[in-house]
Formats: structure tokens, C-alpha cells, sequence
């Protein structure tokens, strides 16, 4: 037997758009990050990269447009998001580590397998710099190219605040939207809800405030929904 909405549990999604439906949860849809594009001067498009490393579905949609007239020779993608987008779009994915972090990409990228001296990284101007740095340590070339930035998403902040005492679940999908919530959101009213975090630096970021979470064992938004329908009983 259904049951009504009232009766269900609702799980708030801080991110990309999850599509379900559910006897079970209702899903609010509150992305807390913005994606700003950036100018991007075309200076990079006369050199030679031994591989273009892309690191979110976001890069690729603004990157897409230069891919045609770089010179490169593989893809390193993390996460299956942004290699779906890439496979998609006609390209090859050469490379796409186990764990979708930069620190799963250090783990397994075959950087002493291979002769690499040049490396493109579009990516987002607040990114980490630890694969960057890690990539220089060892002697390779990295070009750090901004080509957009994250910005607060006030809407949907706005939209939480005033309905955060009907929110059962929180998730979060990256450190950089934990930030974004804290900054308007006390983290003492986590206490007492359920949190779910993908990926272990999101994780990580949760706990410098205090606030506890659990994680799928798989860093997608569809082991995070696999994950609540198994732990979580309306």
C-alpha cells in the first residue's frame, strides 16, 4: 500500500539533480553551488599536452568547445559522470581511477609507466591544488586553466532555511557545498538528522564541523540513493 506524502521522509539532494521517484522518500532538489564561467585566454591551444585531465562534468561542458583544436594525446577523467559526458560527446577516456577524488587519481594514474611531461587542467578556480602540486613534484608541466568558478546558490539556501525543520536526510556531494551550507546553516541542526557525504574528502570537511555522516561505498548519487533505501525506514 502507498503511502501518502506526508507519510514519507524527506531527502534533501545538495547537488546535481537526482532523478527518482520513491514510495519510500521524497526527494528536495536544492543545489547549493552555482557554476560562474570564466574568460579563458586561448594561449593553451598552441602548445602540446601529453594528457588532458578533467575533473568534473562541469569542466567538460565548458571545455567541450576548445577540445576540437587542442593538441593532445589521452584523457584522464575522474568520476563517471564526467567520462559519460566525454563518451558522449565522441571522445576517448584513457584513464579514470577507482576512487573518484584527486587522490584516487594520484593512487592509480600510470604517471611512471609512461613518459609524461605536459598535463592541460581545466577546472574550477577554487579547486584543490593537490593533484596539481603532486603532478609538478614529479617533474611534469601542469597548465591550471579557470575556466569557471562556484558561487552561492542564495536561492536554494533561502529554500532550506525555511523548510529545514520537514528535512529527515541531508546529503552533500562535494567539501566546496559543506562550506556553502555552514555559512547559513548552524551546524547544531545537523545534530540530529541523518547526513550522508560521497567521497572522502566531503566527509572529511563535515567533520572539521562537528557534524557526523555515513557514506556509500561508491562515490555517485545513485550509490547515495542505493544507500539511504537501505539504511533509512519511513
Amino acid at each position: 500500500m502507498k503511502k501518502n506524502n506526508a507519510m514519507k521522509k524527506t531527502v534533501l539532494v545538495t547537488q546535481t539533480k537526482l532523478n527518482v521517484t520513491s514510495d519510500r522518500f521524497n526527494v528536495m532538489h536544492a543545489p547549493l553551488i552555482s557554476i560562474q564561467p570564466l574568460d579563458v585566454e586561448e594561449a593553451f591551444l598552441k602548445h602540446e599536452y601529453d594528457w588532458l585531465i578533467l575533473t568534473s562534468k562541469n569542466a567538460v561542458k565548458l571545455f567541450l568547445p576548445y577540445m576540437e583544436d587542442l593538441k593532445f594525446s589521452k584523457i584522464g577523467s575522474i568520476g563517471e559522470k564526467t567520462t559519460e559526458v566525454l563518451v558522449n560527446n565522441g571522445y576517448t577516456v584513457d584513464f579514470e581511477p577507482s576512487v573518484y577524488t584527486q587522490e584516487g587519481f594520484i593512487e592509480d594514474f600510470p604517471l611512471h609507466d609512461e613518459r609524461v611531461e605536459r598535463v592541460l587542467y581545466p577546472t574550477s578556480r577554487a579547486a584543490r591544488p593537490h593533484l596539481k602540486d603532486y603532478l609538478e613534484s614529479h617533474g611534469v608541466t601542469v597548465d591550471k586553466l579557470s575556466i569557471y568558478e562556484p558561487v552561492d546558490n542564495v536561492g536554494s539556501m533561502e529554500k532550506i532555511r525555511e523548510e529545514m525543520d520537514d528535512i529527515d536526510i541531508l546529503t552533500f556531494s562535494s567539501p566546496s557545498g559543506v562550506k556553502v551550507f555552514m555559512k547559513y546553516i548552524e551546524p547544531e541542526l545537523l545534530k540530529e538528522k541523518p547526513v550522508i557525504s560521497i567521497g572522502a574528502v566531503t566527509k572529511e570537511k563535515l567533520d572539521e564541523y562537528g557534524v557526523p555522516s555515513i557514506s556509500p561505498e561508491k562515490a555517485t548519487l545513485e550509490s547515495m540513493y542505493e544507500l539511504i533505501n537501505e539504511k533509512f525506514e519511513v
